[in-house]
């Protein structure tokens, strides 16, 4: 159908119910955008209420320290920037700005070798190293430590690297590294690592002499890695902790002229050799100490009133919840998942991974420390340099006898307030949206249950019938106990009711070939047999042969006549006592002619009597199946073995074949009328009604018949049980 407007024929479209549904519930959209727009407005109410968490836990992990007083030093070996000298005409002059060093553990043991591999951990924290005039080299140093040793290692990038000269007896006139520390018992000592080559080198103590740096001994404690890069050289070092004491500082000497050996330029990690910058090294009892009080996804900071940094703990990217927050987020129902999964698509989620540039740091001098240094707790934002996440630090003052001797800063990223912001917009949404949700859910997933289920038995219909009228397949049985259901059992069982009776009949001739077959073979290999001999006893026993092979296919061509009656006939014949043995064996002796390529074993029991009530021409029928089946499925140049035993009350007839396993799906269903588990077709009709009439004939002897698979080797075996009688 279409409609005309202006003279241009537009086609009408046509909408389903769960269509026209969901277009017009859209519109209920709108309640939940009100509410999003309602709750991003309360990011400053969350705001203001991190800020006081976090200043809290600041003052309770300040109130802490107040006992342990003695880590936030009072003497300072090097004055800081806010320390002035005196000049010997009792001016006050400011000193030169002074380096800090906060060493941080490291999770492994250093190899000495001059390369990054084992650094890669540290990732961003780097630190540089500095010169008061424009220099012509640079260099980024790692520092740690594990256990009772520094680590340090330096990545020097110079483009001429000049060696010190093997008969040189000066340490000073070439590249070299210059460490500064103050040893445990307060005194400055210097010492030079310089290198004829690249490889292991160590340390040297210096001594001044008439103002010339001089080797004094070497210091064999202090040793490590000199190697050279593509843009330089790398020098990793290991110093005994033994050796440290308040004060370390390195520097690196550039030469770039062999004959002059004049230092071009020095980078060092503080500004003068004269003043070795403080360092801390973080101990076990403090990291343990702090990390009772961190939490994750926070960083608490130990800072004295230097803006020195004397212990840190805690990562900002550990976590974006606690265990307890994360195991109560987690116990959700279906519908709430799916409903979170829709909220985190619209709303913006924390970041992950963002740059943080006081990683490494050793002092820290933001807004709220500062504030925090004159007496007062105070709080400040700022933005990570690559703007995916903002940082709140809140400080405390540490104080002592009234006066501020540290503070404790701890940090936490904005995460927590679009976690608690978008945790609020949830519940928000969710108490604005329930009654449409339930109301949507409910009519479209019926709506679609019973369209689904209507279209599904429409298509199997479709599919079951060719244009040709045959039947292709059958309809899935619905398991649902209402009226689409029952129509679907309905047209399962008319359908499968018409396959069988189609198939049937399409297959009429091979059933009557598949049963003829036999009898035919025997006839015709007695009548060869019979032509190809020339004795008398030999001839009647062809003649008997035949004459059997040709009753028996007298009686077959009537009871196929008469297969719709089949049980009838089972059961108006009549069970007269045999021996079973005699009739195997001959039956046995007409395989052999009428399968001349394929051999037959017959093991009887031995001393058996083998009596039984049966009919003896359905038995040889019976056996007929069970033995052209096996010669079917046998696998070539092996036998097909026919046994027969005796046990207690009952005999034992089986039929063996070597060959493929039968499916286990199929094999209670093989006995079954116009069941085949034949997975190749050749020019034989095979109809999948032979175990069918032995099953028949089995259930008329009151016995009983298995398709069983042999475990030992790949074989399957047919075994039936009569029930035996005495001989009397």
């Amino acid at each position: 159908m279409a409609w005309v407007i202006a003279g241009l024929k537009i086609k009408k479209f046509s909408l389903s119910i769960r269509s026209k549904l969901l277009l017009i519930s859209a519109v209920l959209f709108v309640v939940p955008w009100v509410g999003v727009q309602y709750i991003q407005e309360m990011e400053d109410f969350l705001r203001v209420k991190q800020e006081s968490n976090l200043l809290g836990r600041a003052q309770i992990v300040a109130a802490v320290l107040q006992g342990q007083s003695e880590m936030f030093k009072a003497d300072v070996r090097i004055d800081s920037p806010d320390i002035e000298a005196m000049t010997e005409h009792g001016v006050k002059e400011p000193v030169e700005e002074a380096s800090h060093l906060y060493v941080r553990p490291l999770k492994r043991a250093i190899q000495l070798d001059g390369y990054m591999d084992d650094w890669l951990d540290f990732g961003n924290k780097a630190q540089s190293l500095f010169s008061k005039n424009k220099s012509s080299i640079q260099s980024r140093y790692y520092v740690g430590t594990y256990k009772k040793y520094l680590y340090i290692i330096l990545e020097v990038i110079d483009d001429k690297r000049v060696y010190r000269q093997s008969n040189s007896l000066s340490l000073d006139k070439s590249d070299h590294l210059k460490i500064v520390l103050r040893d445990k018992q307060g005194q400055i000592k210097h010492y030079i690592i310089a290198t004829s080559a690249p490889g292991w080198v160590n340390a040297y103590l210096m001594e001044v002499d008439q103002n010339e740096w001089l080797a004094v001994s070497p210091e064999l404690r202090i040793k490590g890695e000199w190697q050279e890069t593509l843009k330089g050289y790398n020098i990793e070092i290991r110093i005994p902790l033994a050796l440290v004491g308040e004060n370390l500082s390195f520097f690196i000497a550039d030469v770039d002229d062999v004959n002059s050996a004049e230092i071009e330029s020095v980078i060092g990690s503080s500004p003068s050799p004269d003043q070795p910058g403080t360092v801390i090294i973080a101990t076990a009892e403090v990291d343990s100490m702090l990390q009772r009080v961190v939490r994750p996804a926070s960083r608490t900071w130990v800072v004295d009133k230097h803006n020195r940094v004397l212990a840190v703990a805690g990562d900002l990217k550990q976590g974006e919840y606690s265990s307890a927050e994360e195991t109560s987020y987690n116990k959700t129902g279906i519908l709430t998942g799916i409903v979170r999964s829709v909220y985190r698509l619209l709303l913006k989620q924390p970041a992950q991974n963002f740059e943080d540039e006081l990683q490494s740091a050793s002092y820290l001098q933001v807004q709220s420390v500062q504030s925090a240094l004159q007496g007062k707790a105070a709080t400040s934002w700022r933005d990570t340099p690559d703007k995916r996440a903002r940082i709140l630090t809140a400080s405390y003052p540490v104080m002592k006898n009234g006066k501020t001797i540290g503070v404790i800063a701890i940090e936490e990223t904005s995460n927590a307030i679009l976690i608690f912001q978008n945790r609020a917009m949830e519940i928000l949404i969710n108490l604005s949206v329930m009654t449409f949700l339930i109301t949507v859910v409910v009519l479209l997933g019926y709506a679609t249950r019973l369209s689904v289920r209507i279209m599904r038995l429409r298509d199997e219909t479709e599919r079951a019938i060719t244009p040709e009228g045959r039947i292709a397949g059958n309809i899935k049985r619905s398991g649902q106990q209402d009226e689409i259901g029952d129509l679907s059992r309905s047209f399962s069982d008319m359908l499968l009711r018409l396959s069988e009776y189609n198939r049937y009949l399409e297959s009429m001739a091979g059933k009557l070939s598949h049963e003829l077959r036999t009898p035919i073979t025997v006839v015709r290999s007695s009548l060869e047999n019979l032509s190809d001999t020339a004795d008398e006893e030999e001839r009647q026993t062809y003649l008997l042969r035949a004459s059997e092979g040709v009753e028996r296919l007298s009686d077959i061509l009537s009871r196929m006549s008469e297969a719709t009656r089949l049980e009838q006939t089972l059961q108006s014949e009549s069970r007269r006592k045999m021996n079973l043995c005699q009739l195997i064996d001959a039956c046995v002796s007409g395989y052999r002619l009428a399968y001349s390529n394929v051999e037959f074993q017959l093991e009887i029991q031995q001393g058996m009597k083998g009596y039984i009530k049966g009919a003896a021409e359905l038995l040889a029928q019976m056996l007929d199946k069970l033995v052209s089946n096996a010669v079917d499925f046998h696998t070539h140049s092996t036998p097909v073995q026919i046994t027969l035993s005796e046990k207690r009350h009952s005999i034992q007839l089986s039929v063996i074949n070597m060959g493929e396993h039968l499916p286990e799906k199929m094999r209670e269903n093989l006995f079954e009328s116009m069941v085949s588990v034949r997975s190749k077709r050749d020019n034989k009709p095979h109809l999948g009604l032979g175990l069918y009439i032995v099953r028949m004939i089995v259930e008329f002897h009151q016995a009983r018949v298995e398709a069983l698979n042999i475990a030992d080797n790949k074989g399957v075996e047919f075994r039936i049980t009569l029930p035996a009688v005495d001989e009397d």
